[in-house]
């Protein structure tokens, strides 16, 4: 499989000759398909506001992407912090905001960011924790706990049921995009990889598929994680054994809500940020 591209994407693209430009889905053109694929799903954002009115002061939102769970946030009164690896990501974000927002976006990666700030929440929305390997997980419980505030929450979701049995089997389909004039029918490609922990997935417009032409192929690859193996991980890490419930959606996708806080002593010898 050369570079993210599947094996049946190219089988797709050799039948008429095309050559494939990887593009990554959170950067660029990239995130402009994204927000059209996602920006509608209303999935977790009712959870997420449940969580916030409990917590005092500002929200830290990790892979904020282009603000899904933050303007909703943002919307209900809630100041936040909205970190994304991607700036392109985050434009999205800063054109979609209210005026006047209390939203700070800053680019960073979200295993190593560093803010002079304690967070009484710290969500991550999307199940976009399955970005990271199990070493990129590691770093970023660490860092949580870094900018948790005492008795702070740390939030997030991921796939369960159905869904998740999905997201490890070879797919080939086709999905209908919204667009701002017309729908954009895209081939959707899914690959797991040999070891069955990752899946690599491919996007690209049907309509751009045309003989002997360059074709943009939107790429992303992700851990294949179950609940019961990220919480095993959290408790590890020190947190509390997280608290699972389910999260409403409307089209039928089965997603989990893991909640958890910190289990150990408070203090400055771990490395803790400044109050």
């Amino acid at each position: 499989m050369p570079g993210l591209i599947t094996e049946a994407m190219q089988a797709r693209l050799d039948l008429v000759g095309a050559r494939p430009r990887e593009q990554d889905l959170y950067e660029g053109e990239g995130t402009d398909f994204y927000e059209r694929l996602v920006g509608p799903d209303r999935a977790e954002i009712r959870e997420m506001l449940a969580l916030a009115r409990d917590a005092a002061g500002p929200v830290l939102d990790l892979a904020a992407g282009s603000g899904r769970v933050t303007i909703p946030l943002v919307r209900s009164g809630k100041r936040v912090t909205a970190i994304d690896l991607s700036d392109d990501m985050l434009a999205h974000l800063r054109r979609a905001l209210p005026e006047r927002s209390a939203v700070e976006c800053i680019v960073a990666d979200m295993r190593h960011f560093s803010l002079e700030a304690r967070y009484e929440l710290v969500i991550i929305g999307a199940t976009s924790i399955t970005l990271l390997d199990h070493e990129g997980r590691s770093l970023l419980y660490a860092n949580v706990r870094r900018h948790l505030a005492p008795g702070g929450v740390f939030a997030f979701t991921v796939a369960t049921g159905a869904s998740a049995q999905s997201l490890a089997v070879p797919t080939e389909r086709e999905i209908r995009v919204p667009g701002r004039g017309q729908d954009d029918i895209y081939l959707f490609s899914q690959q797991v990889e040999a070891d069955g922990a990752a899946r690599v997935v491919n996007w690209v417009r049907a309509s751009d598929v045309t003989p002997g032409g360059e074709v943009t192929i939107l790429t992303s690859r992700l851990q294949l994680l179950s609940h019961e193996v990220l919480a095993r991980e959290l408790v590890e890490a020190g947190f509390h054994e997280p608290a699972v419930s389910p999260v409403r959606t409307h089209l039928g996708a089965e997603i989990l809500l893991l909640k958890t806080s910190w289990a150990g002593a408070w203090g400055m010898a771990d490395g803790d940020v400044s109050d």
